[in-house]
């Protein structure tokens, strides 16, 4: 009995020091990669390594490699990420905020170009001038489950059991037709200033911008002031489901 309790300790040690596998928990601290085989390896250190001419992979412990195309998901100091699942280039997108809904996000880098390149209009050398530029694409995960874009569609159907929440997004969906209306409209009494502008003025009379162009100016610039100042409601309905779900009594209670 007692040599069988020393096994088990030495075996316990081995597994949390050397790296192990465990099911799946999103939400454990630690730092782990886990497989697209379901198994979870831990790790006492954790790199992600990129060499110009073979694959990427991550180092665990300074010894053990596995190849980028064979991890669902990682944690390792800077934060927790999950494959995006839609991505043809197999992206990662690193998870900001945690509940029955979390949210996450990635980087994506663009480049505005004006001259074509060797390798095309991107910017990726020869004659090519861009300039780079980043942005963050979000996506959200229910119940630890793949990502989904952070879109209003998506979200509606996630959040379908909550009625704050759906009264939250159609709040949302009401801001963005007003948005695209005022957008339409705007542009549309632009090209008509625009137009009145450029014709020929009367003989000595000064030419003159129509006021209609600044009209239609202005209107086209409210929906970006309204986005200045009025709430983000898609990720108001994702934090007032979650607090819905928190405040709920647990069924063992």
């Amino acid at each position: 009995m007692k040599k069988n309790l020393i096994f088990l300790f030495l075996s316990l040690l081995v597994r949390n020091v050397c790296g192990q596998v465990a099911p799946t928990n999103l939400q454990e601290p630690g730092m782990f990669i886990g497989l697209n085989n379901g198994q979870r390896v831990y790790a006492r250190k954790l790199q992600m390594k990129s060499p110009i001419f073979k694959k990427s992979f991550i180092l665990v412990n300074d010894s053990a490699q596995y190849d980028m195309a064979a991890v669902q998901y990682f944690q390792d100091q800077e934060g927790f990420y999950t494959r995006i699942t839609n991505s043809k280039r197999s992206d990662f997108a690193k998870r900001v905020s945690v509940g029955k809904i979390s949210k996450f996000y990635s980087s994506r880098t663009s480049y505005d170009n004006y001259y074509p390149g060797m390798y095309g209009p991107y910017g990726y050398g020869g004659y090519g001038y861009g300039m780079p530029s980043t942005r963050r694409v979000y996506y959200f995960s229910k119940d630890g489950g793949p990502l989904a874009d952070l879109n209003y569609q998506n979200l509606r159907s996630a959040l379908s059991e909550n009625a704050g929440s759906l009264e939250v997004l159609e709040k949302y969906r009401r801001g963005k037709r007003l948005e695209t209306g005022l957008t339409i409209l705007g542009s549309g009494v632009f090209v008509y200033g625009l137009v009145n502008s450029l014709k020929t003025p009367a003989p000595n009379a000064a030419r003159r911008a129509d006021p209609t162009l600044y009209v239609g100016l202005g209107l086209a610039a409210i929906p970006w002031i309204m986005n200045l100042f009025q709430k983000d409601h898609l990720n108001e309905a994702i934090e007032l489901y979650n607090y819905d779900l928190a405040q709920q009594p647990s069924p063992d209670r």
